[in-house]
């Protein structure tokens, strides 16, 4: 989850930069993606940047994130995770990363600022483990600012 700082041309230019280098670094541990990330897009604006790996072989996830995207959990083993304070481009201390072990039936959600830090999803019991695409969309439609871009991601583990 990518979201440069702003809005704008400046701050797409930050996202898109910072979705090059990650695209183009997947295969490295978290502290190194985002420190380099940090190194590369410097000359931006900046990102506030969350990155999810799972892996489906282990039921397991780790997470990472500098500034203000959001994750959590939905389910057995349910949680939410923290990021880091900073900015990615702008400089960070310190990227704090998050292991969980993941059921079959998890949802991961991931947002952007642009919806409430503190999501929650009672109410949202239709959609819930049978629709991901409408669980986003209803989301974004009840909680999305005017006044900011929203962005949610909604991914079912099993």
């Amino acid at each position: 989850m990518i979201d440069g700082l702003g809005h704008g041309k400046y701050a797409e230019e930050a996202a898109k930069a910072a979705l090059g280098y990650v695209s183009s670094h997947l295969g490295e541990s978290l502290d190194t993606l985002f420190s380099g990330c940090d190194r590369a897009i410097k000359q931006t604006r900046g990102v506030a940047m969350g990155i999810v790996r799972v892996d489906r072989n282990e039921y397991s996830l780790e997470y990472g994130g500098i500034g203000n995207t959001r994750a959590m959990i939905y389910g057995e083993n349910g949680s939410h995770f923290s990021s880091s304070w900073g900015i990615v481009g702008g400089g960070f201390r310190h990227l704090h990363i998050e292991r969980t072990q993941l059921s079959p039936d998890n949802l991961l959600l991931m947002w952007t600022d642009g919806i409430p830090e503190s999501l929650k999803l009672s109410g949202y019991d239709r959609y819930l483990l049978q629709d991901e695409q409408e669980l986003a969309r209803a989301i974004l439609g009840d909680h999305g600012r005017m006044t900011d871009d929203a962005t949610i991601l909604v991914y079912m583990t099993g």
